[in-house]
């Protein structure tokens, strides 16, 4: 499947050392674009940027999608351009997405979280129109920004991934059912509509908070006499209305009743087996989905755990490092997109 990856861009490019700007810092003028996009089509993706480094281990593939989430600062959007160029260059399809009002102002900076929600729900609902598989990108930019997208992964099911500049490997954050938001705003819905429709009076949504205590941790006053939404409480509204809007969530798929010895078709063909195959094929073949394992040179290349096929269940898998891993095809019990995708992440976390 098709991803688009979401990727939220920080100043690291600029400020990692080892690069001809060294010690660049706002507010000096900012190197020159070309230069830097040069240097960047040239540089270890390990160390160049913390964006570069985890798209790196995500292994990204001349099919993916890249929306890079820029802060509505200078240099946030002079490192997402030049991410976006260098990329462009190498064949892949990107694009840069500028959030309003994040920046360093603290007045405006609860704006732009909500301006963050929105354009990554945007983002997201449209993957979902063409059939992509939407991956929040959580390791550049602010950390409240990180921290948004974490929720909003959360609340609205999407895979959430982080990379720190120690880590060799990407971190998935875990899929979390949290569906009691959904039924908390539910509950509270006219409320949310109201006062998102416009700016209300503080006076006025006294009324509604007087016999509702539980929703004041969700709104705040601004300087001009209104209470607004925070944005917390404009995430948990707005990530509600997308839930409703798609229907029920994939469940997990029916169980296979065959032992774990009668899915396995990999010892039956020759070929190398990476340290520790054994162990990762007693795994897997012993998860009640799974049907059938075997040997696929086809899966080679691209992410390592994908959909292959959703109508008839079947994923692919490869074990073991870049250049000497085990490309398997694994047949499960899914159907369709969404189960499938489910039963993917499940893959993914295995070891």
């Amino acid at each position: 499947m098709i991803r688009r990856i979401i990727c939220t861009v920080g100043t690291s490019l600029l400020t990692n050392a080892d690069r001809p700007w060294h010690g660049w810092r706002p507010p000096t003028t900012l190197p020159d674009l070309y230069e830097v996009t040069q240097w960047l089509s040239k540089a270890d993706p390990s160390s160049a940027s913390a964006e570069t480094n985890t798209l790196r281990a995500l292994e990204i593939d001349a099919s993916d999608e890249l929306a890079f989430l820029s802060s509505d600062t200078e240099e946030g959007r002079f490192c997402a351009e030049a991410l976006r160029t260098s990329y462009e260059a190498h064949g892949l399809n990107a694009f840069v997405a500028t959030v309003r009002e994040l920046g360093y102002g603290a007045d405006a900076f609860t704006r732009g979280l909500k301006g963050l929600v929105d354009i990554t729900l945007r983002l997201v609902r449209e993957a979902d129109e063409r059939c992509q598989q939407p991956v929040l990108c959580a390791t550049g930019g602010f950390k409240a920004e990180i921290a948004f997208l974490n929720l909003l992964g959360a609340l609205r099911g999407i895979e959430v991934v982080y990379l720190h500049e120690r880590h060799r490997q990407v971190v998935r954050l875990p899929r979390l059912p949290l569906t009691w938001n959904d039924e908390f705003v539910l509950r509270h819905e006219e409320f949310f509509r109201w006062i998102d429709e416009q700016p209300r009076r503080s006076e006025e949504v006294e009324s509604w908070l007087s016999a509702r205590p539980e929703l004041r941790f969700l709104v705040e006053d601004d300087d001009h006499g209104h209470t607004l939404l925070t944005a917390a409480g404009d995430l948990l509204f707005k990530a509600a209305k997308e839930r409703r809007s798609m229907g029920p969530r994939a469940i997990w798929p029916m169980a296979d009743a065959r032992p774990p010895m009668e899915k396995n078709h990999l010892s039956r063909v020759e070929h190398h087996r990476p340290e520790g195959w054994q162990r990762f094929m007693n795994h897997l073949c012993s998860i009640d989905c799974v049907s059938s394992v075997r040997y696929d040179e086809s899966v080679r290349g691209g992410p390592k755990v994908r959909v292959i096929d959703a109508a008839k269940g079947a994923i692919g898998l490869r074990f073991g490092e870049a250049g000497a891993d085990l490309p398997l095809r694994v047949e499960t019990t899914a159907r369709g997109t969404e189960q499938c995708e489910l039963v993917a992440t499940y893959f993914r976390k295995i070891r």
